[in-house]
């Protein structure tokens, strides 16, 4: 049966990717919603046009026959809404973090533990080939003793973007790069490691006067299993570029990825180097993905990841990103401002 959506926030960077995203899904959305007043046509979101549209979120719930609330708000707007659609007895997907602080979440994953809700997040990258490849390599001991690690997240400087967009602004997204795009990484390397951050030292840097956020950021992050590495993310580069990179270092294996490549896409190709001290014929391997090209965020394996939520929703898969998982990226996203603010290390709990 095709799923019922109602796609909440409408000024917002990833708007149309997840419009084009669902149209290869067996959904729709039927109505939307703007707590912020945007309509359809006033923030180029013409294909929804012709559908009915709430200033009320909770309006829209309560006029609408709806499956799933699709939420791309700011941080600070996200949490009641989530709250909202869940006491509707309705599923959400939402974009990340999802909230300011971890706090501000907690009330929701208390509210969701008690319902039949199915909540997700939209850490893609955990669906990425690559990634899976990583992990499931990691799980199966190819690093050994876990040494150290690198994490990086660079995209163009800020005077290229929309300074006004709330992204940019403190009270309704607390931070910049960091929650951001530096985000992606604080989810990803514990995913790909099993082995969950533990505390943190971060220097965050604001050059730049548009706006009220950290515009650059670097952290030394030190997991649980003991093993200590880098995380650097940055408004830095000129237009439409980026520069990324995971690399991940043991006793008996290391890897490097650029997930990005210099411009945004995922139509061509990517390729992982892979390095053991198991293979003496051969140490240094690297692994070459063609993508498949489709429309939508993330292309074809975030179509990957968005079709695992919904078979999630019918109890037929784990959910990719549930709650608690973001709540523990909200959790070290709280240290490292805090780390940040008083220059010492933070624990992450």
């Amino acid at each position: 049966m095709t799923t019922r959506i109602g796609y909440v926030g409408l000024d917002h960077h990833h708007r149309d990717p997840y419009l084009a995203t669902i149209e290869r899904l067996d959904a729709r959305v039927v109505a939307s919603a703007d707590p912020d007043g945007n309509r359809p046509t006033d923030v180029g979101a013409e294909p929804l046009a012709d559908r009915p549209w709430y200033e009320d979120p909770a309006a829209m719930m309560d006029s609408e026959s709806l499956d799933l609330v699709w939420v791309t708000l700011s941080n600070r707007v996200a949490p009641a809404v989530i709250q909202g659609a869940v006491e509707a007895g309705l599923d959400v997907l939402s974009e990340k973090p999802g909230a300011r602080t971890g706090a501000d979440l907690e009330p929701v994953a208390a509210t969701v533990s008690e319902s039949d809700a199915t909540v997700g997040f939209a850490y893609t990258w955990r669906a990425h080939p690559v990634a899976e490849e990583i992990a499931d390599r990691a799980s199966e001991g190819f690093f050994g003793d876990l040494s150290s690690f690198d994490a990086q997240f660079v995209a163009s400087a800020v005077s290229t973007r929309p300074t006004d967009h709330y992204l940019f602004d403190a009270e309704a997204s607390r931070g910049g790069i960091l929650q951001w795009l530096g985000v992606h990484w604080i989810d990803l390397l514990p995913w790909l490691l099993d082995d969950r951050i533990a505390r943190v030292n971060a220097t965050t840097t604001s050059s730049s006067d548009e706006i009220d956020v950290e515009d650059g950021a670097t952290a030394q992050i030190e997991l649980e299993s003991g093993a200590v590495g880098t995380l650097r993310a940055g408004y830095y580069l000129r237009e439409g570029r980026y520069d990324t990179s995971i690399d991940i270092y043991g006793d008996r294996g290391r890897c490097s990825w650029d997930p990005m490549g210099e411009r945004f896409g995922f139509d061509e190709e990517t390729s992982v180097t892979f390095d053991s001290v198991d293979w003496p014929s051969a140490p240094r391997r690297e692994i070459t993905y063609e993508y498949q090209p489709a429309p939508g965020y993330g292309g074809r394996w975030g179509q990957s990841f968005f079709e695992q939520f919904f078979a999630a929703r019918r109890g037929e898969a784990p959910n990719p990103a549930p709650i608690e998982d973001t709540i523990e990226v909200l959790r070290v996203l709280d240290a490292l401002y805090e780390s940040a603010e008083r220059g010492a290390w933070v624990a992450t709990r």
